[in-house]
């Protein structure tokens, strides 16, 4: 389910999914997902991962049946 009512929509990619208004993964401190230290502290500004269809679905499934982030995150890993 996307909020494409919201005001940042779309506030990385036009074809972004935004079921996921906040990264559960925060800091993930890992640079392959284009994140980086910004200042002192984490920046997701240029992070697309998390809103690729694909991936916004899985992590939602997964949540969903009761995955704990840490696992949800080590299956994330796997596809970066």
């Amino acid at each position: 389910m996307q909020r494409l009512n919201c005001e940042n929509f779309p506030c990385h990619i036009p074809e972004q999914d935004c079921s996921l208004c906040f990264c559960p993964f925060y800091p993930c401190r890992d640079e392959r997902t284009g994140g980086r230290e910004k200042e002192g502290s984490w920046s997701c500004a240029d992070c697309l991962i998390i809103h690729r269809p694909n991936v916004a679905e899985m992590i939602v499934d997964a949540l969903m049946e009761g995955q704990s982030v840490p696992l949800v995150w080590k299956t994330l890993e796997e596809l970066l």
